[in-house]
């Protein structure tokens, strides 16, 4: 039993043999020479475009094997690309860790920086403070120098003084009394 396939199949063979048929005995079949002729010259136009149509068709596969190639040697360039992307995104991974590192010890970095800072700021304040005490210590000791100074030259005076009485008392004249200098014991 023929299946459907089989069946198109053979209607297909019997058409084109019958088309072959009539059209390779079909000229003695046709009812003027006129029509003949106009079929002559339709076979002609049609061979002509026939020969326009494959050297087209040839062109055309010309163009199409040049794409293909352009096609493959893009095909290629793309491969090599993403292959380098990929070791331009292991290189960018790379770069971030190694920044990341680096912001670490820029970080790590200003926070010593920002420690020695403030230390150097206490210390700047101790020494102004020592400086304060320092010139405080100064006045004190200026003051107290100062006040040597005036008890020693009173003592020196005092102590001329006490020459000079014990002196006249020596020689037997009454001790002439003189003032004592006055002045604020505070002062002294």
């Amino acid at each position: 039993m023929p299946t459907i396939q089989e069946i198109i199949l053979v209607l297909a063979l019997i058409g084109v043999v019958g088309v072959w048929v009539l059209g390779r005995f079909g000229k003695g079949f046709s009812r003027s020479g006129r029509s003949a002729a106009a079929t002559d010259q339709r076979i002609r136009g049609l061979e002509a475009e026939l020969r326009v149509v494959q050297r087209k068709a040839s062109e055309v596969e010309l163009v199409l094997e040049h794409e293909r190639e352009t096609l493959e040697s893009l095909r290629r360039d793309l491969s090599a690309a993403n292959s380098g992307i990929g070791q331009r995104d292991d290189e960018i991974d790379r770069l971030r860790g190694h920044l990341t590192e680096e912001c670490g010890k820029t970080q790590s970095l200003r926070q010593e920086l920002a420690d020695r800072a403030e230390e150097t700021i206490r210390a700047s304040v101790r020494v102004k403070d020592a400086e304060t005490e320092l010139s405080v210590v100064r006045a004190g000791s200026d003051a107290v120098l100062e006040q040597v100074q005036k008890l020693a030259a009173e003592r020196a005076e005092l102590t001329d003084r006490i020459e000079a009485l014990e002196s006249e008392v020596v020689a037997g004249s009454p001790p002439r009394l003189t003032r004592l200098p006055v002045g604020d014991a505070r002062e002294r």
